[in-house]
């Protein structure tokens, strides 16, 4: 037997010869594949006795196999707050166990796990910790120990262009024409000559795919980059090595390519690999606002990092170029494709590290992951570190009743229409996560009894003192360990690696602590409890109203107030000072109120009922004139570039200046600006995505008929596609004219005055008094009380 030490990278599984083996992804100097001897179970609540009638299950599955128990044991857990006898029903192969579980009368718990997450949760592994282990041969025979680390990986980052002359390539028929390349060289591989150093000339496309099968052999990276390669490029490339008969091999042993689906997300597993599509980590960044970018094509997101726009080859331009023969700008175009791909993976990728680290997810898991499951994941790892069986997942059923039964939110007051001066903004720091903390909040805590000490909450749950739940444990540590994170960054130079790493570091946590309060009210979550949730709101909504009422008998006027923030009208700096430190002085100690910041003027704009999107629409004007916008279109993407630039301008005229003549004029020039057809196509790009594939919808909407006309040109959309479109002057309904903005020529100018320009203004200039007649004729002005003093 042999000590060894390795880097735990990714874990699948392997059936052979009647055994089950987890399948380790190891790197020393090299990497190399382990396996661990390791039965799949499943628990079940029944009387003891019942354990040789459990050994006895013998059922057929659908492919004909026999399944039935290897073993059954006994095993003391804690069952949902009591320790419990269980029986541990072990079998031979994964896919044994959701068919030995149907022939079960009983009660049953954690038949549902995936093997490989069942594996690193029961060995506590972290990917890409260092495991310490015996083995003989290729099998390890015992892990000994595990500690953190942080290995350099190698990546290889790539792109393909694809023959087009229908618009939509054909994977029967449209050759791959070039596939570039970025790792440890740069290069470009076509069929065609080229003048550039860079490119490699082969004999035809199946030459083309293979001499990319060996680039990626000798280069031998951990990880695979790609944008949208799992819908697009891998795919395609697959396809078309099957017709040529092509040697198309990117694992590291095997050409094996398994199709992952996980909600509106599709993922690619690599044999031997990771591959990361960097497109959905670029999609959940960008929603929780890492990126500003609205719509998240490479080269909107390469620009937004870099600063500098990616060269662009016309999509329905590709085939005439290449038919041309002269491919230098098309191969500058392909090999910038790779280029950008790594540049992106550099600022998310160690994000995804870090959410891979503290969830002990693995790194492709993460990639398609959404907020909940990291969560779920991270409460499943600390559940197994405290013998917890798991929650159960509900029901269709359940689901619906859940979802027939919202839990009743935040508090909000809404603010006067208006423009106001002196506003202090104040908010409770991580207000959810905090309560959670501060009573206990957990499924597994709410007691009966009331003669055990506990919190009873505004919703009239109680919920035990002590001992410490799962949940609010858990997020105790994420906000613990990121609060320190934030003070030992304060001492690092930003430009040094430790900062970089810790930063990342901080953002996994933030995004994981933030996203507790909507897992535990999640319809579909194991861990969903509606008191839980009804309870978090209702002392929510007890501290921002405490807060508001005392602010009042302080003498501030209360302005606006929603969930966790208000803005308090001042007069005296130091007064508010002094009134925040007397609140934190009485709330529970893992509470705090924190200024957020003095702004020298804000603009209020009322909002009907019947409308969607955000209840609160304001823009604050700081002391480092900094203005700060929540609900207007300009921080929405389904809003022309135009119309949020032309509202911003707006603001900044009523805000910084105090004019809202200059306001008025801003609004007049643009629609005469588009009337004259001055107006550039990108200025009136409308984004929108697909929340469904395209051929499922019923309704032709503006977005539907601009993906139809994508697909016909060649561009592939899916279901969590970004739209982008032009509204052109030919058609007779507003979907008709709807046009990518890649196949546009003209703009409907009446449509971007009446649906973009004035309802993006007319909000803001209405509280001054204007009506659409004033900006549209430019008729007689009102006179007008000042707004300004």
């Amino acid at each position: 037997m042999v000590s060894r030490k390795a880097y735990l990278l990714d874990i699948g599984y392997a059936f052979r010869d009647g055994q089950t083996y987890a399948k380790l992804l190891l790197k020393s100097k090299k990497a190399f594949r382990l396996y661990y001897p390791y039965d799949p179970y499943f628990y079940v609540h029944a009387p003891l006795e019942r354990a040789k009638d459990l050994e006895k299950i013998v059922v057929k599955r659908k492919n004909g196999e026999i399944a039935s128990p290897l073993r059954v044991e006994k095993t003391e857990k804690n069952l949902f707050g009591g320790k419990t006898t269980l029986l541990k029903v072990v079998c031979r192969n994964p896919s044994d166990v959701p068919a030995v579980r149907e022939a079960v009368p009983y009660d049953c718990y954690e038949n549902r796990i995936p093997y490989t997450r069942r594996f690193l949760l029961d060995f506590q592994l972290e990917p890409f910790s260092i495991i310490h282990y015996e083995r003989e041969g290729r099998i390890i025979k015992k892990i000994k120990k595990t500690e953190p680390a942080s290995p350099e990986l190698s990546f290889l980052s790539f792109d393909i262009e694809v023959y087009n002359p229908l618009g939509s390539p054909r994977e029967d028929k449209d050759p791959v024409i070039m596939v570039s390349h970025v790792g440890k060289e740069k290069g470009l591989i076509t069929f065609k000559d080229s003048k550039k150093k860079f490119v490699k000339t082969v004999e035809g496309e199946k030459a083309l795919i293979e001499a990319f099968s060996e680039i990626v052999k000798k280069e031998d990276p951990d990880i695979i980059l790609g944008y949208n390669s799992s819908a697009f490029d891998i795919p395609y490339l697959k396809a078309r090595a099957e017709k040529l008969k092509a040697d198309f091999n990117i694992g590291r042993w095997k050409d094996t390519l398994r199709k992952i689906r996980k909600g509106m997300l599709s993922g690619i597993e690599i044999d031997g690999r990771i591959h990361l599509d960097v497109y959905p980590g670029v999609r959940f960044f960008g929603f929780i606002g890492l990126f500003k970018a609205r719509v998240f094509t490479l080269e909107n997101i390469y620009e937004e990092i870099s600063g500098t726009p990616k060269p662009m080859v016309p999509r329905d331009k590709i085939w005439k170029i290449w038919d041309e023969g002269d491919i230098e700008e098309l191969a500058e175009y392909c090999l910038m494709d790779s280029i950008a791909t790594k540049e992106v993976a550099d600022l998310v990728l160690p994000i995804q590290r870090e959410l891979s680290s503290i969830t002990k997810m693995p790194l492709f898991d993460v990639s398609l992951a959404t907020s909940g499951q990291l969560v779920e994941h991270l409460l499943m790892f600390k559940a197994v570190e405290k013998k917890m069986i798991f929650p159960k997942r509900p029901t269709d059923a359940s689901i619906r009743e859940r979802m027939r039964n919202p839990i009743k939110g935040a508090y909000v007051r809404l603010p006067e229409p208006g423009v106001y001066e002196n506003i202090a903004v104040l908010d409770f720091r991580s207000l959810y996560p905090t309560i959670i903390v501060s009573y206990n909040i957990d499924p597994f805590t709410i007691t009966k009894d009331e003669k055990k000490p506990h919190h009873l909450s505004p919703f009239d749950t109680m919920f035990l003192k002590k001992p410490m739940g799962l949940v609010p444990y858990v997020l105790d540590w994420l906000v613990d360990y990121r609060a320190k994170i934030k003070k030992q960054l304060k001492k690092l130079d930003k430009d040094s690696k430790e900062y970089q790493k810790l930063k990342a570091r901080s953002h996994a946590l933030k995004i994981l602590s933030n996203s507790f309060y909507g897992f535990l009210v999640y319809p579909r979550g194991r861990w969903y409890n509606r008191d839980c949730g009804e309870s978090i709101t209702a002392w929510g909504r007890k501290h921002i109203m405490d807060t508001m009422e005392r602010a009042e008998k302080a003498g501030f006027t209360v302005l606006y107030g929603d969930t966790d923030s208000l803005m308090l009208l001042y007069d005296d700096k130091k007064k508010m000072l002094d009134f925040i430190e007397k609140i934190n002085s009485e709330l529970p100690e893992k509470m705090e109120l924190e200024l957020e910041e003095f702004y020298t003027r804000g603009v209020f704009v009322s909002k009907k009922a019947e409308e969607k999107g955000a209840k609160k629409k304001y823009a604050l004007l700081g002391e480092d004139g900094r203005i700060k916008i929540r609900g207007f279109e300009l921080v929405r993407r389904d809003w022309s570039h135009i119309a949020r630039d032309t509202q911003l301008k707006v603001l900044e005229a009523i805000l910084k200046d105090g004019s809202k003549e200059k306001a008025v004029k801003i609004v007049r020039d643009v629609i005469n600006k588009l009337r004259e057809g001055k107006v550039d196509l990108k200025e009136l790009v409308i984004n929108t995505q697909l929340t469904r594939d395209p051929d499922s919808y019923e309704v032709k909407s503006p977005e539907l008929s601009a993906a139809n006309k994508a697909i016909e040109k060649g561009v592939p959309i899916e279901r969590g596609s970004i739209i982008s479109f032009v509204i052109t002057k030919s058609g007779k309904t507003i979907s008709e004219k709807a046009v990518p903005v890649d196949f546009a020529e003209d703009y409907d100018v009446d449509y971007y005055i009446d649906n973009q320009i004035l309802p993006a203004v007319m909000k803001i200039l209405k509280e001054l008094g204007y009506e659409e007649y004033d900006l549209k004729v430019g008729g007689k002005q009102k006179k007008l009380d000042s707004f300004f003093g």
